[in-house]
């Protein structure tokens, strides 16, 4: 008596779909980077948003339970001072971080020795060099949207404090700041790229 064997259909897909592994592991790895950058924008904008209404409803632009405010009062001008420097500080420290875990991750990748064709196609062989290299340009966009979310997220908290709207301009740079660190594929391509032509230039 012939008994057939019976089949796992979830294996089966998940067999039908290994030709294109490698371009669903790089896919996979930027919508999780995109969903990353999204929330840390996404927290800007919702702190913002609080900090807003809560300065309005205040009452006469000034701080809440409090007189109003003066605009050339030197407690006003001081917090303007606190969140210009913490915004173009932050944004600095944000692009300073970007380029050194840019630089680490390719001499990383250099060091291990490993040849990539280049110029790099979507559908390439995924290596542990390359993967690594994935993840340290992901911890690299955390960190550097971090610290200008930090910077928006102070310039948030003064202006529930003064009641000056002008810290939207500071929030704004910083949002600025970090949209342009927002992942792309073509930026991970692009990553992959250079790091696979500094390695064979090294060798």
């Amino acid at each position: 008596m012939n008994r057939t064997p019976i089949q796992n259909p979830y294996l089966a897909s998940s067999a039908s779909e290994s030709t294109s592994g490698n371009q669903v592991d790089l896919k996979a790895h930027l919508r999780t980077s995109q969903i990353i950058a999204f929330a840390l924008i996404q927290g800007v904008l919702f702190i913002t948003a609080i900090m807003g209404y809560l300065s309005i409803v205040s009452g006469d632009g000034g701080p809440a339970d409090g007189p109003p405010a003066d605009p050339a009062a030197d407690n006003d001008m001081m917090m303007l001072a606190i969140g210009a420097v913490a915004a173009f500080g932050g944004c600095f420290a944000s692009f300073v971080a970007n380029k050194m875990f840019k630089a680490m991750a390719i001499r990383q990748f250099a060091s291990t020795g490993e040849e990539v064709d280049v110029p790099v196609q979507e559908s390439m062989k995924i290596t542990s060099g390359i993967s690594e290299l994935l993840a340290t340009s992901q911890t690299r966009m955390i960190v550097g949207m971090a610290l200008a979310e930090g910077a928006a997220v102070i310039n948030a908290v003064l202006m529930m404090l003064d009641g000056n709207l002008i810290h939207l301009v500071m929030i704004g740079f910083c949002l600025v700041a970090m949209a342009v660190q927002f992942p792309t594929l073509q930026k991970k391509l692009d990553l992959i790229d250079f790091a696979a032509r500094a390695s064979r230039d090294r060798v």
